[in-house]
């Protein structure tokens, strides 16, 4: 992202990949009409969205400073989606959303990168694809990954959402995720082993 000169409250976000952003503009600024907490778009043209400079930090940054405990992150994550579906006419599903992409602001916590959402889905697996996100984290050797469960725990308990039909799909979709590692693909097995361990508690 690229702050544009000026007052400081908008950002340039282009897509590294040259993909047309007037989609996802689309999708925010209908969320932004329901209410939805988004970022607001100001303009979009070919890979460049220009929106809303966010002040706060984000979710995931928070919780790595401490400022931020495991269970609460995990709550809020599962009351933000349920609070999408809630919305009327077919919301699209995010299908990404995870700590790195709620910022806390003044106003509350808000949703960005909605470049993958995607409209006609199930709740279902847009909490599925959260849950499993949260549970890879958990599975791996990084010294936060006992907090990851904590937070993945908490958002189970909180989901009220079944989820674990769309698991599957939700590992199959990841695991096409070209951001990915392969070790990270390998680790997605045991990462929704997890989900369902837990899920079942």
């Amino acid at each position: 992202m690229f702050a544009v000169p000026g007052d400081g409250t908008r950002v340039l976000r282009r897509n590294r990949s040259g993909g047309d952003a007037t989609r996802e503009a689309e999708v925010m600024e209908r969320l932004a009409r329901q209410g939805y907490p988004v970022p607001a778009v100001f303009h979009a043209e070919g890979p460049d969205l220009l929106m809303e400079r966010l002040a706060g930090p984000s979710l995931l940054d928070a919780l790595l400073s401490g400022a931020y405990e495991p269970e609460p992150a995990g709550e809020l994550i599962a009351g933000l989606l349920t609070r999408l579906h809630a919305l009327p006419d077919a919301p699209p599903a995010h299908l990404d959303l995870h700590p790195g992409n709620v910022v806390l602001t003044g106003r509350g916590p808000v949703v960005i990168d909605w470049e993958a959402a995607e409209v006609g889905l199930p709740p279902g697996l847009d909490h599925a694809m959260s849950a499993l996100i949260l549970a890879e984290v958990a599975v791996s050797p990084a010294p936060y990954a006992p907090g990851a469960r904590a937070g993945l725990t908490a958002l189970l308990a909180a989901t009220r959402t079944p989820l674990l039909p769309h698991l599957a799909t939700a590992r199959r979709r990841r695991a096409a995720d070209p951001n990915l590692t392969d070790g990270e693909v390998a680790a997605l097995g045991e990462a929704e082993s997890l989900v369902r361990s837990l899920a079942a508690v």
